[in-house]
């Protein structure tokens, strides 16, 4: 008797841990759909303010030698403010053409398959619109990145070519 309430507890508290691995997830991505649908048009506008602000500010900044890492530095963070609205934005188009199994799919991917199921769901359903929103999310994202890392390396190269005739000039006073 003893030992058939201990398999009847054993079952149910398997039951009840089965069901909370189930429930956990969904309440996750029931959690981010809303944060998502509440913080998707601030971070369009911000995109915005941050666009033009790299376009007008921080691409001249880094093309000054004084300024330049400011200026690199400040247009690689802004990347992350892309990054941030074409994961939300992905993950909100993804649930509202394919639904809860889309969004499953997408973030079995690696979390960040949100935003290709998202561009392949639009593309599908014709929603051209969305789609090239998406495409020009990622442009902006990963193109500020590359462009403000090879800023940065160029920036780097010429303070090194600097230092390093400096280095000879020291080294040759030295000797004579």
């Amino acid at each position: 008797m003893k030992e058939g309430l201990k398999s009847i507890g054993t079952l149910i508290f398997g039951l009840g841990f089965f069901i909370l691995l189930i429930l956990v997830p969904v309440l996750i991505i029931n959690g981010s759909l809303i944060i998502g649908g509440m913080l998707l048009p601030w971070l369009i506008s911000s995109s915005w303010i941050v666009f033009f602000l790299n376009l007008f500010v921080f691409l001249p900044l880094s093309l000054i030698k004084k300024t330049g890492e400011f200026g690199f530095s400040a247009m690689f963070l802004s990347s992350y403010v892309f990054g941030l609205t074409l994961w939300f934005a992905g993950l909100l188009l993804t649930y509202d053409i394919w639904g809860f199994f889309g969004v499953i799919v997408g973030l079995f991917l690696g979390g960040v398959g949100v935003v290709p199921v998202g561009m392949l769901a639009t593309l599908l359903t014709g929603e051209f619109g969305a789609l090239l929103f998406l495409i020009a999310l990622v442009v902006l994202t990963f193109g500020l990145r590359v462009l403000s890392l090879y800023l940065g390396t160029r920036h780097d190269i010429k303070e090194y070519q600097v230092h390093k005739e400096d280095i000879r000039d020291v080294e040759y006073k030295e000797i004579n």
